[in-house]
């Protein structure tokens, strides 16, 4: 037996024997769990992200008893510009001010990190935290104090920033996705921000998903939430009413169950774990008018006799990974393509003599070319879905509902609305499809479409991954006297609790690696530390 361990069953032996004396309480793990909690939001610009944040301060603080701290990443810009040299001047117009501070947030971004912005969060989180967040142990030592706060952190716009939170802050960190269509985002940006209309298309496009690695990428983080919340009223009913349900859930109100667009984009979501295209995983699942699940799809290569080969087909598995060179034939059909086309420029002698495979290939790979998904051997979600109530010969596929994990491709879209499916829920953006454009006569974004078009609408809702966690905890729904158990706001806890004793650790290792990377760049040096 270790040293370590056999201290531990003399103090043990010794408390039972009443020869040392009692501490005044001896921790326990359950009081040990911490009902802090932070929250960051994402959305495109001008979908209300400081508006939630106002929501939500109401209501943590009068429904939950909660004190709130608010963290503007667009105030670390501001701040950390003269770190590097650059300034936000304070005679911009509004237009010119979004533009500057894109452009210096990309900057630190560059030099300091991907995730620098979310990390001075955290440095702020853990210095409040020094301030009222810690007392003295039986023995003297320094623990965290078990107290009821959330942080909430306003907006973040870069995928390495997300991995930073998650990290360092588990289970107790929820993301927030809020969107609203286009047109409102822009009615916002004009009339109530004041931003000039020729400006909006390249601030909005900036913000959505720049191609630089530093860049703003709203879209590559905004499909991770675990909570998606549409803002698009004029008032903050809606809004208020999807946070309120949210927080509820979180909290283990035992009445809510999921919504039929939660449960049926969780059965798209499992669907998409038995895939296994080498490019990505996609689900889909079909429900009928009257909200029956008829069938459902994934993205993967058909087999004889209908369907798709899975897991249990062994040897006679013909899917990607495991036939013939073992790559993806959509990959290597492009890559013969390019080859084709520098040969018959080659010998046309359009090329330069010193012209390379390499060169023209990567130039090619540049335009449209690589958006290409024709020889692709897979089938996609959506129409494995289709097929699946075809051969099942059930009903209500005619103005029935499909939902897919990821935006429908250009081909999906055609048969979708060849299908007579009339509405499409989607988490994920595609930016290769082109079902908008080829299809606009037939396919909408915009609610006010209704009964003219097919609909294409984003999530709103729990994030199917949350599903089982936030669905299946193991509430007692009813007191001993066999009525519905009460839930008190005020005192509930989250229902996904974890050590008070882990994170503030996290704390200190992100802290350490913001001053090394602060250090470095006020000496001029470009520092990836946060580069995760």
């Amino acid at each position: 037996m270790s040293t370590q361990g056999s201290n531990t069953l003399k103090v043990v032996e010794e408390l039972q024997q009443g020869t040392v004396e009692q501490p005044a309480k001896i921790p326990r793990l359950k009081d040990r769990l911490t009902e802090e909690l932070v929250i960051a939001l994402v959305g495109p610009v001008g979908s209300g992200c400081t508006t939630t944040y106002e929501t939500l301060l109401s209501k943590f603080k009068d429904d939950y008893s909660y004190s709130v701290h608010y963290y503007r990443l667009s105030d670390f810009i501001a701040q950390g510009a003269k770190l590097i040299d650059q300034a936000v001047a304070d005679n911009l117009s509004a237009s010119e001010r979004v533009d500057r501070m894109q452009t210096v947030g990309d900057e630190l971004r560059k030099i300091c990190g991907t995730s620098y912005l979310a990390a001075k969060a955290v440095e702020k989180i853990a210095e409040h935290r020094d301030t009222v967040g810690f007392g003295k142990s039986a023995d003297g030592m320094a623990v965290p104090k078990k107290l009821r706060q959330v942080h909430i952190i306003d907006s973040i716009k870069h995928p390495d920033e997300l991995k930073l939170l998650r990290a360092t802050y588990g289970d107790i960190f929820w993301l927030i996705g809020v969107f609203a269509p286009q047109s409102v985002r822009e009615q916002r940006l004009t009339v109530q921000q004041n931003l000039d209309k020729p400006a909006l298309g390249a601030i909005m496009q900036r913000d959505y998903r720049e191609e630089d690695d530093h860049g703003q990428k709203v879209r590559d983080v905004f499909y991770q939430a675990d909570f998606f919340v549409r803002n698009d009223q004029e008032n903050k009913l809606q809004l208020e009413k999807s946070l309120d349900r949210f927080l509820e859930i979180i909290f283990g109100s035992p009445v809510h169950t999921p919504t039929l667009d939660e449960s049926s984009m969780y059965a798209a979501y499992a669907e998409a774990a038995k895939s296994a295209c080498l490019s990505r995983q996609v689900g889909a699942a079909i429900v009928s008018p009257e909200g029956e699940l008829i069938g459902l799809g994934r993205n993967d290569v058909p087999r004889f006799g209908g369907g798709l080969y899975t897991e249990d087909a062994g040897e006679s598995d013909h899917r990607c990974h495991a036939w013939q060179d073992r790559r993806c034939h959509n990959d290597k059909k492009k890559d013969l393509l390019y080859q084709q086309i520098f040969t018959k420029l080659q010998k046309g002698g359009l090329l330069a003599d010193h012209a390379k495979l390499e060169e023209v290939t990567k130039a090619l790979k540049t335009t449209d070319a690589k958006q290409l998904i024709e020889y692709s051997r897979a089938v996609h979600a959506e129409m494995d879905a289709i097929t699946a109530v075809a051969r099942s010969h059930k009903p209500g596929l005619l103005s029935g509902t499909l939902y897919s994990t990821t935006f429908p491709c250009h081909s999906c879209a055609r048969h979708i609305v060849a299908s007579g499916i009339n509405k499409v829920i989607f988490i994920e953006p595609y930016p290769k499809s082109l079902a908008g454009e080829l299809h606009s006569d037939a396919v909408s974004e915009s609610e006010a479409d209704a009964g003219k078009k097919v609909l294409f609408l984003q999530f709103a809702g729990i994030a199917p991954k949350n599903i089982l966690k936030l669905f299946n905890v193991g509430l007692t729904r009813k007191a001993s006297d066999g009525k519905l158990k009460s839930f008190d706001k005020k005192t509930a806890p989250p229902v996904v609790a974890v050590s008070l004793d882990d994170y503030s650790t996290h704390e200190k290792y992100v802290i350490a690696e913001l001053a090394e990377n602060e250090e470095k760049a006020s000496h001029g040096k470009q520092s990836a530390l946060f580069d995760a």
